[in-house]
């Protein structure tokens, strides 16, 4: 069944608005009577009717609230090296998504020429969350992962309980890490290019582990999808 993004539900009544609306009326062409899943990116996730649509608005009631179980029980926070093809990144957020992270961060490193030039991260904030909000509703989350305004390297603040960076230059291999009851586990992928020494020495003060993935050089959004996939078999729930 169809799901969709409300922002809120008042009384057993919600509203899709805009794009939604527009996709529901013109794309999937759905009717009142027709039935959807409605979720608001807090956990919450509804079984709802059309009741009544006009050209940017559709009227929803609430039916059911129910039960699911789709988040992982590991807090992971991903920090991405902004790449100079922004398309590289966006797959990056995609599949972090459906891969269950629960916090996203650009990150600006000396090898992001692109994020050096931004003053105002406004629009790609916006392009970049409606991104996460697709592939929530693709993968059946029913919580939206933030994607925060980028940061300095520099300035990357973590409490994570094990905080890993990525880094084809050298480091440990994840089996290193026996101890699997970590909660929280906070991944950093530099940008096209890598992150240099004095980065990573960095990153080391801050507590940060370096890790490699083998033998192979992966390009920034591969290793960020395989890193997070190894965390999330580790210490989450693809077991």
């Amino acid at each position: 069944m169809r799901r969709f993004k409300v922002n809120d539900i008042r009384e057993d009544v919600a509203y899709l608005r805009g794009q939604e609306a527009r996709h529901v009326l013109k794309v999937l062409r759905l009717r009142p009577g027709d039935e959807i899943v409605i979720f608001d990116g807090k956990g919450n996730e509804y079984l709802a009717v059309i009741e009544a649509s006009s050209t940017q608005s559709v009227r929803l009631k609430v039916l059911e609230k129910l039960m699911i179980d789709r988040e992982s029980p590991l807090k992971t926070v991903l920090y991405m090296g902004l790449t100079n093809r922004l398309q590289k990144f966006e797959m990056a957020l995609q599949k972090a998504t459906e891969l269950g992270v629960s916090r996203i961060v650009p990150i600006i490193c000396k090898r992001s020429a692109f994020g050096e030039k931004v003053k105002d991260w406004s629009g790609k904030l916006r392009r970049w969350n409606e991104i996460v909000v697709n592939a929530s509703k693709q993968c059946g989350r029913a919580v939206i992962p933030p994607v925060e305004e980028p940061v300095k390297l520099l300035n990357i603040d973590d409490d994570s309980e094990l905080k890993f960076v990525l880094w084809e230059r050298g480091g440990k291999s994840f089996n290193n890490f026996k101890d699997n009851t970590a909660t929280s586990v906070s991944l950093l992928v530099g940008p096209e290019g890598g992150l240099d020494e004095s980065e990573v020495e960095i990153l080391k003060s801050k507590g940060f582990h370096v890790i490699h993935l083998g033998k192979r050089i992966m390009r920034a959004e591969t290793a960020a999808i395989v890193g997070l996939a190894i965390v999330q078999y580790i210490w989450g729930d693809l077991k």
